[in-house]
């Protein structure tokens, strides 16, 4: 779905958490902030693949856990498994 007016609602059930507005941008603002970086430096390590070696699937999926335990409920989430 593109387009879902419950979308705070279900973003603070998803996280077992009010979610207001400002929160909800903080998150996904850091999100979009993390992406952008990720996109950057993959860039860079397409073009100079020495730069950042393994790290940049090791961020990725500690973002992933990260969220993962920011929306214990998240539907999409709950389909991800860490073997630690």
């Amino acid at each position: 779905m593109w387009f879902n007016t419950n979308h705070l609602k279900d973003a603070g059930l998803a996280a077992k958490t009010r979610m207001t507005y400002t929160k909800h941008f903080m998150l996904s603002f850091k999100e979009f902030l993390f992406c952008f970086m990720i996109a950057v430096f993959s860039l860079l390590h397409a073009v100079f693949p020495w730069t950042f070696d393994f790290k940049l699937i090791e961020w990725r999926v500690n973002r992933l856990k990260k969220l993962k335990k920011q929306f214990p409920d998240d539907p999409v989430l709950k389909k991800v498994k860490f073997e630690d």
